[in-house]
């Protein structure tokens, strides 16, 4: 069936006019019959449409995603099939998207590059906070509408490697070129495993493009990255620590990106004019006032006498010093009172001493007393959130289970093939060291914990599956025996369980 304008689409909605077209979907602008309100609807695997399992596949897909609501995101209203083409129904977006910039050739101020910068990273944290996270894929200015409040929202989530995998075979295209650009240096690797950090190079890809006109590597995204090519430098009037921020989610290696979420706060900052802690000097506590007698201090080099007596204010700097001469403070002071008669002139000069050594204890006393030792300020270690550290170890192995699950799904009469399954075998095994080995295992939350756990044992179910019709023809191909005998070191207690259960059922 082929998309036209006036098309009456699912007998309810009428085609005005195409508003995208993509590798997987169109998107068209249609009139709701129902309602008479304007709405977008967007038609994948367009004409061709997809099989039975692929509009069930579809289907649970969009099922994990249907009910996400945030800000940032363009949430679809309606999910449905007609003609064997899923699609879905979205408000329609008069403004379109940010692509609009680079096709108008417009300079996109600063201020609005920090307010789409936060946009996009609060709505890509959102859905990599999910459990298990959920990776966008696809993001690039198609994809960032601009709703009537001047909002970036993002669209396309929720489309999977596995979708992907299923509308391209049913289209007989491979993957689109026009994502390329988008897409980070590890998407060019032997087992391409998009992750959480994948989505931030894409971002800053798509940042990147929208401040100078271009893609930092043109069509051919992250692939001259990873092949020893450094990041063009941004020369447009931007400020440096805009340009940093870029650098940064386009930094070669995943673990150098920051997350989706440190960008949401960092911009937030900014355009809140916050200042972030890393900006604020370090202030240290001040010491007492008298902490310490200065005689009891080490000294750093040996102080000289001399200088402090050659600019004390006397009268006459040569003559020499005597107690009784100590008169220079009072020199243009007023005339002392005379004691009167009878009494000793002793008695006043000791009475004076004793007030002064008073007045210096109090001194001491008002300051703290004895000099203590300073105690160390107590500072509290950070927490480390391990459920997001072991986060992206699951992302990783799930991705790597999908693979094998696609390729499963693709050849499913080729179960024996060698050259096919032992790459399915390997994908399933590395998944399973990777969940095995996740670090700081006992301080996960139990939802995550739980995760893991459930995640194990679909793969484990997997093996097995494979470990059987292995199994069962090993006796006529002996390559057959050495795979399955790899294989059973993963899933020894599944293996035991199904022969003790036979042992049982047929005693």
């Amino acid at each position: 069936m082929e998309l036209t304008t006036g098309l009456l689409f699912a007998d309810r909605y009428k085609f005005i006019k195409q508003l995208g077209r993509g590798g997987f979907a169109e998107v068209w602008l249609a009139e709701d019959n129902l309602t008479g309100v304007q709405v977008a609807v967007k038609v994948y695997a367009p004409g061709t449409g997809l099989d039975e399992n692929g509009i069930k596949i579809f289907t649970q897909e969009f099922s994990v995603v249907f009910d996400m609501n945030h800000t940032n995101l363009l949430r679809p209203t309606h999910y449905d099939c007609f003609e064997r083409m899923p699609y879905l129904i979205m408000p329609y977006i008069k403004n379109g998207s940010t692509f609009k910039y680079i096709a108008e050739g417009q300079s996109i101020p600063e201020d609005e590059c920090w307010k789409m910068l936060h946009d996009v990273a609060s709505g890509l944290a959102y859905l990599h906070e999910k459990l298990p996270p959920l990776i966008h894929q696809d993001i690039k200015p198609d994809n960032i509408m601009i709703d009537d409040e001047g909002r970036y929202l993002i669209t396309d989530f929720g489309i999977s490697a596995r979708v992907r995998s299923t509308i391209r075979g049913a289209q007989a295209q491979e993957q689109s070129g026009g994502t390329l650009a988008y897409m980070g240096p590890e998407r060019f690797g032997p087992t391409p495993k998009p992750i959480m950090a994948s989505d931030v190079w894409s971002m800053g890809a798509m940042m990147y493009e929208l401040m100078t006109g271009t893609p930092p590597f043109g069509n051919h995204g992250g692939i001259l990255q990873k092949n020893g090519a450094d990041i063009p430098l941004i020369e447009n009037n931007y400020s440096q620590e805009l340009k940093d921020i870029i650098y940064a989610c386009l930094a070669k290696e995943t673990w150098d990106r920051p997350s989706a979420k440190k960008i949401e706060e960092q911009t937030y900052n900014k355009l809140h004019g916050i200042i972030t802690p890393v900006e604020k000097p370090e202030i240290k506590p001040a010491e007492p006032v008298v902490s310490e007698p200065i005689f009891e201090r080490p000294l750093e080099k040996t102080i000289d006498k001399k200088p402090f007596a050659e600019k004390a204010p006397v009268a006459e700097p040569k003559q020499p010093k005597q107690s009784k001469q100590a008169k220079p403070v009072m020199a243009k002071g007023p005339k002392p009172i005379t004691p009167k008669k009878g009494i000793n002139k002793n008695i006043i000069i000791g009475a004076v001493a004793a007030l002064v050594v008073l007045i210096g204890i109090i001194a001491m006393c008002s300051g703290g007393g004895e000099s203590k030792e300073a105690e160390p300020a107590m500072i509290e270690t950070p927490r480390i959130n391990y459920d997001s550290i072991a986060q992206i170890k699951i992302q990783e192995a799930m991705m790597i289970k999908e693979n094998a699950d696609t390729t499963i799904q693709n050849h499913p009469d080729e179960y024996t093939d060698a050259s096919l399954y032992n790459k399915v075998e390997e994908f399933y095994m590395t998944a399973l060291n990777m969940l095995g080995t996740l670090p700081y295992r006992d301080s996960l939350s139990n939802n995550v914990s739980n995760y893991v756990i459930q995640q194990q044992t679909d793969i484990q179910t997997a093996l097995l599956n494979i470990y059987k019709n292995l199994d069962a023809s090993a006796e006529y191909v002996p390559e057959f025996r050495t795979r399955a005998d790899s294989i059973k070191l993963y899933i020894p207690d599944l293996i035991n369980n199904e022969d003790q259960n036979n042992d049982e059922e047929n005693p």
